[in-house]
């Protein structure tokens, strides 16, 4: 009953990721403003380490998505989705992937030839292809909350490009490992970001 009421509040936040987006987009086209909106591609590695508590580490590789709309001045509304995997965890003959769909407030901050901007998300992490241990059960696949706090720095290409030349986070998820069911790790990389005007709404 608790494993599925933790999956349930997980699936949750989830949907609250992505109403975040939609309310905040709805908000700025009702009010009749063009919008620029930052949405990033970057490529994503996790340090991370199993068994718990021990120093077996390992990386976590994959891509991530990301996009902000502006709500105040240097305030944002994220929203994030990302992807990695690992083919084999230490000392297991599984491997691991993961999927998380994390939203929150982005701050931004322009500097003389760049801009930083840190952030704190909210949302969901859905593990499989791996063995989840909680109690005395096993599971291939879990769904549970996961939180991260970072920043960022970026570097403007064009009127339309941008380099996001690193982001590191702070990231934890509560995946069942037969411990704590708690993971905290960091989480690096960077990409390009494309800065999109909206039309002003009529």
């Amino acid at each position: 009953m608790r494993r599925a009421a933790s999956g349930n509040r997980a699936r949750v936040l989830g949907v609250l990721a992505l109403s975040l987006l939609t309310v905040t987009l709805h908000a700025q086209t009702r009010q009749g403003q063009a919008s620029d909106i930052p949405v990033a591609l970057r490529f994503v590695a996790t340090e991370a380490n199993a068994p718990p508590g021990s120093c077996g580490c390992f990386w976590l590789k994959g891509g991530a998505i990301d996009a902000a709309l502006p709500l105040h001045r240097r305030l944002l509304a994220e929203v994030e989705l990302a992807a990695s995997t690992v083919d084999r965890v230490p000392a297991t003959t599984r491997g691991l992937s993961e999927i998380t769909l994390l939203a929150g407030p982005r701050y931004t901050v322009p500097l003389h030839h760049a801009t930083a901007s840190a952030h704190a998300l909210f949302g969901a992490v859905r593990g499989f292809d791996a063995d989840f241990v909680l109690r005395a059960n096993r599971a291939d696949t879990s769904t549970n909350f996961a939180m991260a706090f970072g920043g960022a720095l970026e570097l403007p290409l064009s009127r339309s490009f941008s380099l996001r030349v690193a982001e590191v986070d702070f990231i934890q998820t509560n995946l069942p490992n037969g411990a704590n069911n708690r993971q905290r790790n960091i989480r690096m990389g960077a990409g390009i970001v494309f800065h999109v005007t909206l039309p002003t709404g009529r």
